[in-house]
């Protein structure tokens, strides 16, 4: 959720229209049509002070991002001695090869077409 959209909803929730939280905050109703309108771009200062008029508070957390690496397939190839990692990299390799050659001609046609 944006933080446009935060201030948004909590108005909404407190049962506030533009222009009574524009009077809270001390700035006019276009203004707070912009802060909701800002998408992202609206500081945390700036989201704090509306919240706190509308007797919210900000909390902010962070937390760990679910890992992108598959630790599986790093201990499957820990499993192999390096000589047949590199041996399982060739026949990859030769595989890969095969195939750009294999859709080479294709992916040329299609260029020309």
């Amino acid at each position: 959720m944006s933080t446009g959209a935060i201030i948004r909803t909590a108005r909404k929730a407190e049962g506030l229209t533009q222009a009574q939280l524009a009077r809270r905050l001390g700035i006019t109703q276009p203004s707070v049509a912009r802060l909701e309108a800002a998408g992202d771009d609206v500081t945390v200062a700036t989201l704090r002070r509306a919240l706190n008029v509308m007797n919210r508070t900000l909390e902010l957390r962070s937390a760990l991002m679910p890992s992108s690496v598959n630790d599986e397939q790093i201990l499957s190839a820990l499993r192999f001695t390096p000589g047949e990692r590199l041996e399982a990299y060739d026949g990859n390799y030769a595989e890969v090869r095969a195939f750009a050659n294999e859709i080479q001609p294709q992916v040329a046609r299609a260029r020309v077409a």
